[in-house]
């Protein structure tokens, strides 16, 4: 492949090539393409290492966010401070893993 046909393949990171550059194939970095720019042994599925990884800590703080708030609609004043603040500390970590969730496979360009 000719240098040419391999800088358009490739996202510029800082406007010039570096080895952090993303394929517009395979989303993989420069640096993990072999010597002439093949794209490395393609997975049979469309999702990424790290996209799968992110389903993790969003399914879990869907429930999480969801659990605390329906215990807290369902139960409402009728509990004692300390399952207040445990519904709510669920909540708040559901919170929290569904933005690490979201943030987790980085941005596409």
């Amino acid at each position: 492949m000719s240098s040419i046909s391999a800088a358009r393949r490739f996202q510029t990171w800082v406007g010039q090539p570096s080895n952090l550059d993303r394929c517009q194939r395979c989303h993989r970095p420069r640096s993990a393409h072999g010597p002439d720019w093949t794209c490395p042994a393609a997975t049979s599925d469309q999702w990424s290492p790290p996209d799968r990884l992110a389903v993790v800590p969003l399914t879990a703080g869907i429930v999480l966010t969801l659990t605390g708030l329906i215990l807290r609609l369902v139960f409402g004043s009728s509990v004692s401070p300390g399952e207040a603040a445990f519904m709510a500390d669920g909540f708040l970590l559901g919170a929290v893993l569904i933005v690490a969730g979201v943030m987790l496979p980085g941005r596409r360009r």
